[in-house]
């Protein structure tokens, strides 16, 4: 396949696709390719060392909002019962099955809500649980200078406080690498079930 040719029918299944950007993502490709030809590639094999257009297609449908895949998934079954010569069939299901499918629908977002706040909710405590060390550290820091002045300072006392506040510091950095990482799984883990119900969408 040429350059042009798969140029044009990338811009064509985005177009189809409603896809917004076309000019942009058409161009970034174009310039993908002739990097590669520049590097000393056919012009076939350059074509051929990108993403196919379905998968770039497929990519650029799973960064649309879900509403939107949902809103044209309905019109897009509308219109092929259209074409079929069942338009009024369809409408009279979307109907009598409104009974049926909207609460279904709402306890599905509920449960995929309920994921989301879940997995951000682990997010949050962890990294409140740490700032929460750092301030009792910098509490058992200052309890010594506070002591000096209110008039009960001691040695012992203070001797105590600050290897308190050393040790929820080392804590905090031995668990500081650990959580960073747990928590990143968590976002991942939010955009990995983003991009699942979108494919969930796009497919059927």
């Amino acid at each position: 396949m040429s350059k042009q040719e798969f140029l044009d029918g990338l811009r064509t299944e985005l177009q189809k696709a409603s896809i917004a950007n076309i000019d942009n993502m058409v161009e970034y490709y174009d310039e993908m390719i002739c990097d590669r030809i520049e590097d000393g590639m056919s012009e076939e094999a350059a074509v051929a060392d990108v993403d196919s257009i379905e998968e770039i297609v497929n990519n650029a449908m799973l960064d649309k909002p879900v509403t939107a895949l949902v809103k044209e998934r309905v019109v897009k079954s509308r219109e092929k019962a259209k074409n079929n010569g069942t338009q009024v069939l369809w409408i009279v299901l979307a109907v009598l099955g409104f009974p049926v499918w909207f609460p279904i629908g709402i306890a599905l977002l509920a449960i995929v809500f309920s994921l989301y706040v879940a997995i951000w909710a682990v997010v949050i405590s962890i990294f409140a649980v740490l700032l929460g060390l750092v301030v009792a550290g910098l509490a058992c820091l200052a309890a010594p200078f506070i002591a000096i002045f209110s008039g009960g300072f001691t040695a012992a006392s203070t001797v105590a406080s600050i290897g308190i506040a050393f040790l929820l510091f080392g804590i905090v950095s031995l668990l500081w690498k650990p959580i960073v990482a747990l928590a990143k799984s968590c976002c991942d883990a939010v955009v990995k079930l983003g991009r699942s119900i979108k494919k969930a969408i796009i497919k059927k």
